[in-house]
């Protein structure tokens, strides 16, 4: 096929707060510095399912159908999208799928491939390159870093964690000053004829593998009285004897008690969530267990919440002349902190944008393939790590990953001895460039460009199919 090349887009996974300023960074980077080099980027609407089945959209002709000079208007619109304004997809490539990728990208002269997700994005890209390879097809693959769960290696951080950490941040302190509106203060009156009862909170936030986004709410403590007073997360293990009693110490100091738990929280032997067995005779209904191609469990579904709300409710200890009952209030917000509209870390938006222009230049302006774009400790600074430090095609996206476990200060970890609480000085000097608790939201950004909430979707028209259908 003649003409200059093409280039593709292709989103992973869950979508995060950023993940479309990145979209936006790579096809903007490309219409500016790189139209001499690329005949046109396309989108894959639905990612690895919509390559695969060949929904492709022309994003710089979507971005010109109101005359070429509303190009960069429209293609600015993009940005400000919280998950994947193309759509996305856990689908998990095999040997099968890659030979249709390759002839998907055959068929539409599509040399260069951006793949934007986590770890198990990260497998895919480095599938397809391999296979590629072996078939001695011609191809520049770069990775784009996105995940909430922030465990890619290579990268000092990953777009989209700041911001969720940020909104995990928040949440932590908006429920911490309700569950203070009710608790005793300390010259309140205890006992007598009128009772409150007792009341703690629980709060469950994603993190199945690793508890990056847990560790994220000891933002909010200004000393040991404020939340969270007890942090789950996987690495740090559980013992239903120690949290008990840490818990049953924290109530006995504060008159209050607030536990942040990642979802991924365990026990060495199975996920906490699953301890929860509930089942309803009418109708007969159960927790099903789901899992995706890349044998990924789901367990953010509340389970957790319940059982540790369950768990305290059953077990600590109340003063009964003080208070007439005991209450453990539980949030599984799950979804909303991977996707939420408002809350967003500026230097996080920005560098996602960075992310996706420095995967342009690494891949069309210096030729490099088989690569992943990495973050610095420098908000908006990125570099590059070979895939093959990122993401193993054989062993799959559990084998490499960083876990809370690797971050240190001074020989000090992060996650304290007992397990169960984060040192928030070794966290916040991991973190404090990235997450601007008190920087601009996306409605602030937004306003300031002229756009106003609620964001209409975007129906991009889809390429005409060459390929019979998979």
């Amino acid at each position: 096929m003649t003409g200059k090349p093409n280039a593709i887009y292709i989103a992973g996974g869950g979508g995060t707060e950023v993940i479309s300023a990145t979209a936006y960074g790579i096809a903007d980077r490309i219409f500016r510095e790189y139209r001499n080099n690329v005949g046109t980027l396309y989108a894959a609407v639905g990612g690895m399912r919509g390559a695969l089945n060949e929904d492709l959209a022309d994003v710089f002709g979507w971005a010109a159908q109101k005359g070429s000079g509303s190009a960069h208007e429209r293609l600015n619109q993009l940005k400000f999208y919280s998950c994947s304004v193309f759509g996305t997809s856990r689908h998990n490539p095999d040997e099968e799928d890659c030979k249709r990728l390759v002839d998907v990208f055959k068929a539409h002269n599509i040399r260069y491939v951006f793949l934007n997700g986590g770890n198990d994005t990260m497998e895919k890209a480095i599938r397809i390159q391999e296979y590629a390879k072996e078939q001695g097809v011609e191809l520049n693959i770069v990775g784009v870093p996105k995940t909430i769960d922030n465990d890619l290696l290579g990268t000092y951080i990953c777009p989209g964690y700041p911001t969720f950490a940020k909104w995990v941040a928040y949440n932590t302190m908006s429920l911490a000053r309700d569950l203070d509106s009710f608790s005793l203060s300390p010259n309140s009156a205890r006992g007598g004829k009128v009772k409150e009862g007792a009341i703690a909170q629980v709060l469950v936030v994603m993190g199945r593998d690793a508890g990056w986004g847990a560790a994220a709410s000891i933002l909010g403590e200004l000393d040991e009285s404020y939340a969270p007073h007890i942090i789950l997360t996987k690495e740090g293990g559980f013992s239903e004897e120690r949290f008990l009693a840490r818990a049953q110490d924290t109530f006995d100091k504060y008159g209050q008690l607030f536990v942040v738990a990642s979802e991924g929280a365990h026990d060495g032997t199975d996920y906490l969530a699953n301890r929860l067995k509930v089942t309803s005779d009418k109708p007969e209904l159960a927790f099903k267990y789901h899992t995706d191609l890349h044998k990924n469990a789901s367990v953010s579904d509340g389970r957790l919440a319940l059982f540790l709300k369950l768990l305290l409710e059953d077990r600590l200890k109340i003063p009964t002349d003080v208070y007439k009952d005991f209450k453990v209030r539980a949030e599984g917000p799950n979804y909303l902190g991977r996707n939420n509209l408002e809350i967003l870390s500026a230097p996080d938006f920005f560098s996602a944008i960075a992310a996706g222009e420095s995967a342009v230049d690494l891949t069309i302006g210096e030729g490099k393939t088989g690569i992943m774009v990495t973050l610095t400790e420098i908000p908006g600074i990125t570099g590059d790590v070979s895939l093959e430090k990122v993401a193993d095609s054989k062993k799959g996206s559990k084998a490499m990953t960083k876990t809370l476990s690797s971050l240190f200060l001074d020989g000090h970890p992060a996650i304290i001895k007992d397990g169960m609480m984060i040192d928030r000085e070794v966290f916040w000097e991991y973190a404090e460039d990235y997450i601007d608790l008190n920087g601009p939201n996306r409605s602030e950004l937004l306003r300031g460009e002229g756009f106003l909430i609620p964001l209409p979707r975007i129906e991009f028209p889809l390429e005409q199919r060459v390929l019979s259908p998979y």
